[in-house]
């Protein structure tokens, strides 16, 4: 009993007591930071962030680079959310967004004539085969079998991402599966 009665005193204490000045002092410690380091300090490690990524890049698919002409296309900056970070790759009229952050890793594809016109690496694949996709459809794959996807499909969608067979930008167009035109 005499236990209890100490415990819920303890509790009393540290929720009505403690808890409140912790909590503005982090709130201080927040904003001082933010006045003081935040405006040049964020930029300089998203910088960092950013060319530790396109260096990571490079070293994990060196065969992009050395057997289909990649190159790291500068990026114009902004503020990224967490801890993601974006390398854009170059391979002929193809841009490959590099997306990791938050546990997730993926790869974007959009045309060089159409940048913002990007669907997910599994979905080009899909939208460039001329089948009607199946259970077996690469939609869902893994970064471990990226070169194995990237080798087998990569005339494809040069082909399809094409100026000719893509034409104008289709950025305000929701479809899944293109029309030929």
């Amino acid at each position: 009993m005499v236990s209890d009665f100490f415990r819920q005193i303890l509790r009393f204490f540290v929720l009505y007591l403690i808890r409140p000045v912790v909590l503005l002092c982090g709130a201080l410690i927040s904003s001082a930071y933010n006045v003081l380091f935040g405006w040049w300090l964020d930029g300089w490690t998203f910088k960092g962030r950013q060319a530790r990524f396109e260096r990571e890049i490079q070293k994990e698919y060196p065969w992009l680079f050395e057997k289909y002409g990649a190159r790291v296309v500068p990026m114009t900056r902004y503020r990224q959310v967490n801890d993601y970070v974006v390398a854009t790759v170059q391979t002929g009229d193809l841009l490959f967004k590099f997306v990791r952050g938050m546990g997730d890793f993926h790869v974007v594809v959009a045309p060089e004539h159409s940048p913002n016109d990007s669907y997910d690496f599994g979905e080009a694949i899909d939208l460039a085969s001329e089948s009607e996709p199946t259970k077996s459809s690469v939609t869902h794959y893994r970064m471990a079998h990226f070169r194995q996807l990237f080798e087998s499909n990569i005339e494809r969608l040069e082909h399809f991402f094409s100026k000719e067979e893509y034409g104008p930008s289709r950025r305000d167009r929701v479809v899944k599966k293109l029309i030929p035109l």
